[in-house]
């Protein structure tokens, strides 16, 4: 599965691009790839090669079994709100 996080913009609940406290749009691959590198467990180099990838607008070829790494990780972290987790996901799972 090839999957592209780059420039997504997550949305809130109405529909609009969600903006940070500086008025910037969260984008999906940067969400992402800061809760990949920032933790201190998991793949390393696996999740180092992804958040790398993200930040540089590199799609992402997952097969089966990184899809579940992922999905458990996107799952699991503390660092990463509801409302991401849930659009993240259903990325994943071609929604």
């Amino acid at each position: 599965m090839k999957i592209q996080f780059y420039n997504q913009q997550l949305k809130g609940l109405d529909g609009q691009p969600v903006e940070d406290a500086q008025g910037n749009y969260v984008m999906m691959h940067m969400a992402l790839g800061s809760a990949l590198v920032s933790g201190s467990e998991g793949e390393v180099l696996k999740f180092y090669d992804w958040a790398l990838k993200m930040h540089n607008g590199i799609e992402l070829d997952l097969d089966k079994s990184d899809q579940e790494v992922l999905k458990k990780f996107i799952k699991e972290t503390k660092t990463l709100t509801i409302l991401a987790k849930g659009q993240l996901l259903e990325m994943l799972d071609g929604k």
